[in-house]
């Protein structure tokens, strides 16, 4: 079974959203190992020594036999332009630690900071988050993401953004966007969707 690995935000000792991320795992295990899963994620956690202040990436990488946990100081790396990039072979589904295929399409980002990937002619993810869309005072998120992260699946119960399928001829009928993930929360400012470029 291929590596999969989990970033959770801690900040000043207290994480966020674990509730989200030990469904994932479990999920992610259950469907690739054919056995039933049951971490609980708060548990494991209790028993490791954390940094007490600062912000940080917990990194768990993990399979069905094996887990190792580490912490990485973390600096937000500004994105403010994303380029469309289209790949209709590209899956995702599991938050695997091999990129490669992702980090390929990323090198084609040329002067923007990050890409926006398309599918078939329908808008997923960055290469690093999911992405939500403004329109009308209401926010969007792709119906058929590469991953469905954790924060998108929290905003979604929230009912503060609802799934759309976005084709990518739609994107500028919408306002503005924002990237989403685990350590980007929602409250992040937002950008003109003219900052996506072909």
């Amino acid at each position: 079974m291929s590596l999969l690995f989990e970033s959770i935000k801690l900040k000043n000792g207290e994480y966020s959203n674990l509730f989200y991320h030990e469904q994932r795992m479990n999920r992610s295990l259950t469907a690739l190992s054919r056995l039933h899963a049951n971490i609980d994620l708060g548990e494991i956690l209790r028993n490791v020594k954390t940094p007490e202040q600062g912000l940080y990436k917990c990194r768990i990488l993990y399979d069905d036999r094996s887990r190792k946990i580490e912490f990485v100081p973390y600096e937000v790396r500004p994105v403010r332009t994303l380029r469309i990039i289209e790949d209709d072979r590209i899956s995702y589904e599991f938050k695997y630690n091999d990129r490669m295929a992702i980090n390929r399409l990323f090198e084609l980002r040329e002067n923007c900071d990050d890409i926006l990937i398309v599918k078939h002619g329908m808008v997923t993810d960055s290469s690093i988050a999911n992405i939500v869309f403004k329109r009308d005072k209401k926010w969007f998120t792709p119906w058929a993401p590469l991953l469905k992260g954790t924060m998108r699946s929290k905003l979604l119960e929230l009912n503060l953004v609802q799934e759309e399928e976005i084709r990518l001829k739609e994107i500028y009928n919408f306002e503005s966007f924002k990237l989403i993930n685990a350590m980007l929360e929602f409250e992040s400012g937002e950008l003109d969707v003219s900052n996506i470029v072909f």
